[in-house]
């Protein structure tokens, strides 16, 4: 059985009261100052008990909140729900490790409006009290798919109709300006290390890179996705 999480994040912490309040469980907060207040203020609207400890202690943070594990979806109903979309954009992680990473790509997904994240049940990053942080809370307002094998949704998608987009730096790559307008895609980003697996890169119909100016000739996983989801 999956474990209450405890987040420390105000930023999460103000995006879960504001938006999904039914997740909270409970809120410690050990601070007088007007975001602590304002937070205060959400939780009572919301009816969601509240602790003040005394005896803050040096590093401790100011609010915390008590929160429900995290629900994934499944992918079978989440492409229910995209079937009456004329365009769709979704975000595919191939066997991501890093929390940062993650919750960095799941910011840019929600605030840039994507239809949701799928990501595999093994050897990849879950979500976490720092994906909640890392995404200022916006993990809870992004449907998550946990599929067992990324390869076969990947295929389920395209009988849907989605063209998956992959980004490689090998050899016939398309640059980003250059691929066409689709109406669905699934944009599918590789581990920090290793890229996209082979067995995923096969199932790519289009593949892309960034053109970069520089000396440096790759970016961090999470500010290509921003860029490639922002394109």
């Amino acid at each position: 059985m999956s474990k209450d999480l405890e987040i420390h994040s105000l930023s999460a912490v103000e995006h879960l009261l504001v938006h999904c309040p039914d997740r909270v469980r409970y809120v410690w907060i050990q601070s007088e100052n007007s975001r602590a207040k304002h937070l205060e203020k959400l939780a009572r609207a919301a009816g969601i008990p509240i602790e003040f400890p005394r005896g803050k202690k040096e590093g401790e943070d100011s609010v915390r909140a008590k929160i429900l594990p995290f629900q994934y979806q499944e992918l079978k109903p989440f492409l229910e729900t995209l079937r009456p979309t004329n365009r769709s954009l979704v975000l595919a992680l191939d066997h991501l490790q890093d929390p940062q990473n993650f919750g960095a790509l799941c910011r840019s997904a929600e605030g840039l409006g994507l239809h949701g994240v799928l990501l595999p049940r093994d050897r990849s990053v879950v979500v976490t009290p720092g994906v909640y942080h890392a995404s200022v809370g916006a993990v809870a307002t992004l449907p998550i798919v946990s599929v067992a094998n990324l390869g076969e949704a990947l295929r389920k998608l395209k009988e849907d109709g989605f063209w998956i987009v992959g980004t490689t730096l090998g050899e016939g790559a398309t640059e980003l300006s250059a691929m066409p307008d689709f109406e669905k895609i699934v944009l599918v980003l590789g581990a920090e290390w290793e890229g996209l697996s082979a067995s995923v890169e096969k199932l790519c119909d289009w593949r892309l890179h960034i053109p970069l100016q520089g000396k440096v000739q790759s970016l961090n996983v999470s500010a290509a996705g921003a860029i490639l989801m922002y394109a």
